[in-house]
């Protein structure tokens, strides 16, 4: 086993759990979670995921993420990036990027029926205060209709979950 600390990468359907098993793999581990939905929820409250403004802001609060992770990384402990790396072109930039800064990462796949994790994501606001983005259940479907499931081929360690 590596010594190196390792990013750990999240993908899954929305609603398919990533942020209740980000949260219990930070303290198992144990490491340092990261969450997007939460840095922008909280640095830009009244900012809609579907707005032309967000992409740029959530590229630029990743960065900033992704520079307090890379000091966590020099420290000697695991990292958590809780965002969905929802394509293989996601997953290969951020597996560069954590190669590059001498970490080992490792991609947890969230399983979930569909229907599933649109019944969760919907459940989500009567849970308690927002830390993801709201969805309704058409956009969910959509976003399932477009998910890319991580394959072998990708040069990553994946770690399968049945959610």
């Amino acid at each position: 086993m590596s010594s190196r600390p390792r990013v750990h990468l999240l993908c899954g359907l929305n609603g398919a759990g990533k942020t209740t098993y980000a949260r219990r793999l930070a303290e198992t581990l144990p490491g340092v979670r990261f969450s997007l939905d939460e840095w922008m929820l909280r640095s830009y409250p009244l900012l809609c995921f579907d707005d032309p403004d967000y992409p740029p802001l959530a590229e630029a609060c990743k960065e900033l993420i992704w520079d307090t992770a890379c000091q966590v990384l020099r420290c000697g402990v695991d990292v958590i990036l809780d965002w969905n790396q929802w394509s293989r072109e996601r997953r290969s930039t951020w597996r560069t990027r954590a190669e590059g800064a001498g970490s080992r990462p490792v991609l947890h796949h969230l399983r979930v029926p569909v229907e599933v994790a649109v019944a969760r994501g919907l459940a989500r606001p009567a849970r308690g205060p927002d830390t993801s983005h709201r969805l309704t259940a058409d956009e969910m479907r959509h976003l399932a209709a477009i998910f890319e499931h991580p394959t072998a081929d990708e040069g990553i360690e994946i770690i399968e979950i049945l959610a």
